[in-house]
């Protein structure tokens, strides 16, 4: 392996009984994934720290939260970032949504082939989910900016009164959001010396 997979502290468990699964989708990102343009080229340390290593802390988050649900969604998956690492390390039901089919095929290929049965990949829009759906989890590498985000959510205020929404972010929270939002930023280490953030997102 020409890429150190490692993990910073907070991981350590994830990794326990799951480093074989992780690594098979890391070579599907390099491999398959780019060849489909699921994602651009990358070297093997930036696909595993930026995909997997933060995909993971998402699920650190939803662990961490210890709130009851009924569905996890991966809006705009893409190449199923953060969804199919959350579902390969947890027995959640995580549900892969993105409005491309082609990036639906390949997805539902890799969770056949890797008998992912807790992961669902659906060709949707995923702006009628944050309108629809009630008592669950969204999750966002880089759906929606923040602030677009924001400006959905309150156009559909109530029923997101039971959602909460686990954004990436950057170091910057300043002006977030009027009065209307609970936003609690969650700094955490990437590697040896990077840090990345995520903000968790619920309505008042």
């Amino acid at each position: 392996m020409s890429f150190d997979p490692q993990i910073p502290s907070w991981g350590k468990s994830f990794l326990a009984k799951n480093l074989d699964n992780l690594t098979t989708y890391h070579n599907w990102l390099k491999n398959t994934g780019v060849k489909t343009g699921l994602i651009s080229p990358k070297n093997d340390q930036f696909i595993w720290d930026e995909f997997i290593v933060h995909s993971l802390y998402f699920y650190k988050i939803i662990l961490d939260l210890n709130i009851s649900y009924n569905n996890i969604y991966d809006l705009g998956t893409g190449g199923g970032i953060p969804g199919l690492p959350v579902g390969i390390v947890s027995n959640e039901n995580i549900n892969l949504i993105d409005i491309k089919q082609k990036r639906i095929y390949e997805l539902e290929r890799f969770i056949s082939s890797e008998k992912l049965n807790n992961i669902n990949a659906l060709k949707a829009d995923a702006q009628k989910y944050i309108q629809q759906e009630v008592n669950s989890i969204f999750l966002m590498r880089c759906y929606l900016p923040k602030n677009d985000l924001m400006k959905k959510l309150e156009k559909h205020m109530s029923n997101n009164q039971s959602n909460t929404f686990i954004v990436s972010s950057n170091s910057n929270i300043e002006g977030l959001y009027k009065e209307a939002f609970h936003v609690k930023q969650e700094k955490f280490l990437i590697n040896n010396d990077e840090y990345r953030f995520i903000d968790v997102i619920t309505v008042k």
